[in-house]
């Protein structure tokens, strides 16, 4: 079925189809100026139920007092909950007033209501010693809440992973103070081209090209010091980079990946054969094995060199008895660690305060996740999967932050889909004929891994696993990376629904993965352009078809789209800005 959603869009103040609506400045959309009339109705039922007790309060006062009484107070005293009062304070006067940034917290408001309370009582000649009290109180617990403008913004892969992720993470960072990467380790690879220069990072996060941003390793990783220092090492010839190391921050309770680890991976994958997992052999699943069996080393007992010492013979120990055959030279490992450790030592810090201490003085913090949902140990397509969680629960567990702390969950997918290493692909295509779409998108998009230099393979986007992978992380926008690869494509499907061997449609992600490679995937054709697009900076400028795929994109994931990338470079991104939404109702 061919499928064309005629739209003009563009900008936070663009015009969108009948399925998307333009927000206000303040990122309120439409609907909620419905949910505010309901609201206020609810509230002047409120105000006549208490009418009796107000009444005296009420001439006693001039108008120009009540005039002044802000309406979020009547809500909050009269139960209609924080989203009422939140959203009643924005219509006050018919003005829009509201502050970027998150949501006025419960604690910020009861202080606002407590104030407002004490001034109207001395108005009326109240007195009420409790209340004064009460609005300290709450003062001195809420003030960092109430007062706060940033968060922790989190880029995560929505897909199998490469979907350019490093490259949002770079352009973004340069706004932020602190960047960090959660879980995951030598494995992950992104690639950024500035200035035709080519960086690849696999441990240090793309923030690090930022000259004023601090970035963090968090605990959660898994870190191959020699190279991790490696790394460092290649950046630091770079010009401009001369301070990169003391920009640093490495988790004291991020646990170690040694050579033995990646042999040992070598060595499991072999052993598979035929139902090889296709793991990076970066040591990445057999150092999370010593970090689940309490094992293993970690970062700050580098410190300790005594402790270390015993410790890593120990383990070196349990991996020669487990794996006959394997040989590691302890005594010139221990010299190799020793002789780096004052070096690492000067990196190290207990990244948890340092953390949450940015985010309670305002620092704005980007986390940029490694690997993909589809990748992710619990909810990916297991066992062909890596060894830690990339989706979003790695950002609590890794760095040692609460939920409430989290903000932007910004979901990046390719305009189509790649996956390296086995494992299940519902919507793979031939890359090897070229006359096959598969082919031109490898070969165009140039997909090759970055960190083991793998052919990818490539296949048409795949719906069902992005609203999956949208119902696990809780997106609140999505980069679309790659639009461009797709131009020169006279028809371009889009994976809309799995059907199973009865014909049925599948309503979720199936965990059995025989269930998975058996599906049936029903496509829907969108018309192909031919223009190049890789020069285009505002969305109304892309070709109706792109802009027509954009939006049937958008509306069939659910998620709004607000950056597409449109060329390899670091400045060829579109920014929608935000404002945009989906209309549920």
């Amino acid at each position: 079925m061919l499928s064309l959603v005629s739209s003009s869009c563009g900008g936070s103040g663009g015009s969108c189809s009948s399925r998307l609506i333009a927000k206000s400045s303040c990122g309120r959309s439409r609907q909620s100026n419905h949910i505010l009339q309901s609201l206020k109705g609810k509230s002047n039922s409120n105000q006549r139920r208490v009418a009796s007790t107000t009444t005296t309060a009420a001439q006693s006062s001039n108008s120009s007092s009540n005039n002044n009484l802000p309406k979020w107070t009547l809500a909050a005293a009269f139960g209609l909950g924080a989203t009422a009062t939140a959203m009643l304070s924005s219509t006050n006067n018919n003005a829009t007033n509201c502050e970027e940034g998150p949501p006025v917290t419960v604690l910020g408001l009861l202080k606002d209501i407590a104030d407002k309370v004490t001034r109207l009582e001395a108005t009326l000649g109240g007195s009420n010693k409790g209340s004064h009290h009460a609005s300290s109180s709450t003062s001195s617990s809420s003030s960092s809440s109430s007062s706060r403008k940033n968060g922790i913004d989190i880029v995560l892969g929505g897909q199998w992973g490469d979907e350019g992720k490093g490259k949002l993470v770079d352009i973004l960072s340069q706004e932020y103070d602190v960047c960090a990467r959660v879980a995951g380790g030598s494995n992950a690879g992104h690639t950024i081209v500035v200035n035709n220069t080519k960086y690849k990072f696999h441990l240090l996060p793309s923030g690090m090209l930022n000259p004023h941003a601090t970035c963090v390793i968090g605990n959660g990783v898994v870190v191959h010091l020699p190279s991790f220092l490696n790394e460092i090492d290649s950046l630091l010839q770079h010009k401009g980079f001369e301070d990169a190391e003391q920009r640093i921050l490495l988790s004291d309770r991020a646990h170690l990946v040694f050579d033995f680890h990646q042999h040992v991976d070598g060595r499991l994958e072999a052993r598979l054969g035929r139902n090889k997992l296709g793991t990076t052999k970066k040591g990445i699943g057999p150092a999370y094995a010593s970090k689940a069996q309490r094992n293993g080393l970690r970062v700050g007992d580098l410190q300790d060199w005594p402790y270390f010492e015993s410790r890593f013979r120990s383990l070196c120990q349990h991996h020669v008895r487990a794996h006959a055959g394997l040989e590691i030279d302890v005594e010139q490992q221990l010299a190799f660690y020793k002789s780096i450790a004052d070096r690492v030592g000067k990196m190290t810090t207990d990244t948890i305060p340092y953390i949450n201490h940015a985010f309670e003085t305002n620092k704005r913090i980007l986390v940029e996740g490694a690997n993909a949902t589809m990748l992710d140990i619990d909810f990916g397509t297991y066992p062909f999967v890596t060894s830690s969680n990339p989706s979003v629960g790695s950002v609590l567990t890794g760095l040692g932050v609460s939920p409430t702390k989290l903000r932007g969950i910004y979901g990046t997918v390719k305009a189509y889909c790649t996956r390296v290493g086995e494992g299940p692909f519902p919507t793979e295509l031939d890359v090897q004929d070229e006359a096959s779409p598969g082919y031109h998108m490898k070969t165009i998009g140039a997909e090759y891994g970055t960190t083991t230099g793998r052919g990818r393979r490539c296949g048409w986007l795949d719906i069902p696993q992005m609203k999956y992978s949208s119902q696990i992380n809780g997106f609140t926008c999505l980069n679309l990376t790659k639009l461009d690869v797709l131009t020169g494509l006279d028809t371009i499907y889009v994976g809309k629904a799995y059907r199973d061997g009865d014909g049925n449609i599948l309503e979720h992600m199936p965990a059995n993965l025989r269930t998975l490679e058996g599906v049936t995937v029903e496509y829907e054709a969108l018309p192909g352009w031919k223009e190049d697009i890789s020069t285009v900076k505002t969305f109304e400028d892309l070709p109706p078809q792109a802009q027509a795929y954009v939006l049937r994109v958008q509306e069939l994931i659910g998620v709004p789209i607000r950056w597409i990338g449109v060329g390899p470079n670091r400045l060829d991104v579109i920014d929608r800005g935000e404002g945009w939404d989906l209309n549920h109702s």
